[in-house]
């Protein structure tokens, strides 16, 4: 089986650590990385992206906190049980479709990916305040 791609754009105005962090959250989602799954390595995933190895083993570890990765010292880094199920294709799908109609409106008003980020993490901690 070969390893999902993870990538970064370092032009994209947000954190090198914010982008991998996500995209490996991501991955899991859309059961690319599966529980089980093993990681590259921190030096392999610096060399690999062109990043410093301390970024990368700042990522992992903060997944790590998270349950998303567990640590086999020794043996290598791997997608804990604590990842959880990934998301149904169907409700990926119609995300999809919801981010691509945002980021288009989020363009035509002169909006960066970084504003439109910000924006976003925002209105999610807004609307989960309501809700509660």
């Amino acid at each position: 089986m070969n390893a999902p791609a993870i990538q970064i754009d370092k032009s994209a105005g947000l954190p090198v650590y914010l982008q991998l962090a996500e995209r490996i959250r991501l991955l899991v989602r859309e059961g690319e990385l599966k529980i089980g799954d093993p990681m590259p390595t921190v030096r392999g995933l610096a060399v690999e992206l062109g990043i410093n190895a301390n970024t990368v083993a700042r990522v992992y570890r903060e997944l790590q906190a998270e349950g998303l990765l567990r640590l086999e010292r020794g043996v290598g880094t791997f997608v804990a049980e604590g990842a959880g199920a990934p998301m149904k294709r169907a409700d990926l799908r119609a995300i999809e479709r919801a981010a691509d109609r945002i980021i288009d409106l989020a363009q035509g008003a002169g909006m960066n990916a970084f504003e439109l980020s910000q924006f976003i993490e925002t209105r999610w901690k807004e609307v989960r305040r309501v809700k509660r």
